[in-house]
């Protein structure tokens, strides 16, 4: 009798574990489940976002988007400020705890800025638009032929300098990209080196007065009603879209 009792609790133990197991089991494949949709849903959104960079940069195929711009959820806006702000929101994305860097899709993405996003000799690319498009519009003077901005609409395009410079955080960014094993190195330096160039350039236009002439430091910006042209018309402007989000640097 004893042995059968003893044996008995030996079968309801076992019973118990296999049951365990299974719902232990249950619950590991529903978490993978979980993680795979998660995973699925952070591709998407970089994709989605990658797609409205490109499709503001670049309206055709290239070597650089691919026929990315075709893949657009919303049509995207063409002007400086709106890039910046679809450049950052694949930066935020990749530092977000709630994206999976280490899916394909997410390692492609961080080579991409690496790689063909970086160099400003890629006709067209973000670096290109950034430091040869967007930098030529305050040459003093303008090359013949070309268009004069006016104070606000240079105003406009400062906002976008600043609001790069203000949200860069190349700490998060560099930890994010490491914990994966990878780097983004070249973007970094070359977005380190931009910044403080393009920022400059601001302080620049407004010191000359945005006179289509050679940069003259004496003048002092002593034309404040361009100046205010610039800031209220122009950086103003495009903050107010954006919930006043950048401070007033200059």
């Amino acid at each position: 009798m004893m042995m059968t009792n003893n044996l008995l609790n030996v079968l309801v133990v076992i019973i118990i574990l296999l049951l365990f197991t299974n719902i232990n089991g249950n619950k590991l494949v529903q978490l993978q489940q979980t993680m795979e949709k998660n995973c699925a849903a952070s591709d998407i959104l970089l994709l989605q976002q990658k797609a409205m960079l490109c499709g503001s940069l670049v309206q055709a195929p290239s070597s650089y988007c691919g026929d990315l711009w075709k893949n657009v959820s919303s049509k995207p806006s063409c002007d400086w400020p709106s890039q910046v702000v679809y450049m950052q929101d694949i930066l935020n994305t990749l530092v977000s705890p709630n994206t999976c860097l280490n899916t394909t899709f997410a390692k492609d993405t961080i080579n991409w800025l690496n790689v063909d996003m970086s160099s400003q000799d890629i006709g067209g690319n973000w670096m290109n638009t950034w430091m040869v498009f967007q930098v030529q519009y305050y040459d003093m003077p303008r090359k013949p032929g070309s268009r004069i901005e006016s104070p606000d609409t240079l105003g406009r395009k400062c906002w976008a300098f600043a609001y790069i410079k203000q949200f860069w955080n190349p700490t998060l960014l560099n930890k994010a990209v490491a914990s994966v094993g990878m780097n983004i190195t070249t973007f970094g330096k070359a977005t380190e080196n931009a910044i403080p160039f393009t920022m400059d350039l601001c302080e620049k236009v407004m010191a000359n007065c945005f006179k289509n002439t050679t940069y003259t430091p004496t003048r002092k910006g002593s034309c404040p009603g361009k100046i205010a042209l610039f800031h209220y018309l122009g950086f103003d402007r495009e903050n107010l879209k954006r919930h006043n989000i950048v401070k007033y640097p200059f």
